[in-house]
């Protein structure tokens, strides 16, 4: 068989990646086949093993590659050169559009909690994320700096917070479109809780 050219097996890759978000997102690890993995990528099984080593080892390198995408998004947003308040806004927003449209995300973080995070520190996501983490921190201490946030706040609680409030929305969503009647998924709700959850953080967040 001829070794493929450089852009066909970046190609390649990439079909694999995609087609293992997909399947990984909808059947977790234990749950994936590599067989079908291989059939929504359109390319030979072995294909998969020689790029990625192994079931698990693709596994990792798509975790990778969905977070990785929202830390480019991250760092873009935090580089900007605006007000604190506003910088915070825009990251709340971030956030809600990125799990809005990016449902295999919020799935494949619900699967690797179930692993209790073992695959994500196999594949060294605290040296992916750590520098976006860090520059969260940063923003509210330039915040408290300013004034524009209270000088008592507890960053490393925000950081948590702010991670949570964002996720848990769409982690529930189907559950608790059920109980309360309503589809949390629609495009009109997702925006009225972004701006609640940004009010909310604000009103405690400001002197």
């Amino acid at each position: 068989m001829p070794t493929p050219r450089p852009r066909d097996a970046k190609r390649s890759r990439q079909s694999i990646l995609d087609a293992a978000e997909a399947e990984f997102s909808s059947m977790g690890l234990y749950g994936a086949r590599v067989d079908a993995i291989a059939e929504r990528a359109g390319l030979n099984k072995r294909m998969i093993y020689e790029y990625f080593g192994s079931k698990e080892g693709l596994y990792k390198a798509v975790l990778v590659e969905v977070y990785g995408r929202l830390s480019r998004l991250e760092d873009a947003l935090l580089a900007q050169d605006s007000v604190v308040v506003e910088r915070f806004r825009s990251l709340v927003a971030l956030y809600f559009e990125f799990l809005r449209d990016n449902p295999s995300y919020v799935n494949l973080i619900l699967w690797e909690n179930l692993n209790q995070g073992r695959f994500l520190r196999e594949a060294d996501m605290p040296a992916l994320k750590s520098p976006i983490y860090g520059r969260i921190l940063d923003l509210f201490e330039e915040g408290r700096r300013d004034g524009s946030f209270r000088a008592d706040l507890d960053s490393d609680q925000m950081l948590v917070s702010l991670l949570t409030y964002t996720f848990s929305y769409f982690s529930n969503r189907y559950t608790l479109s059920s109980l309360l009647g309503r589809d949390l998924g629609e495009e009109s709700g997702v925006r009225a809780r972004a701006g609640v959850v940004t009010d909310m953080f604000l009103c405690y967040l400001t002197p």
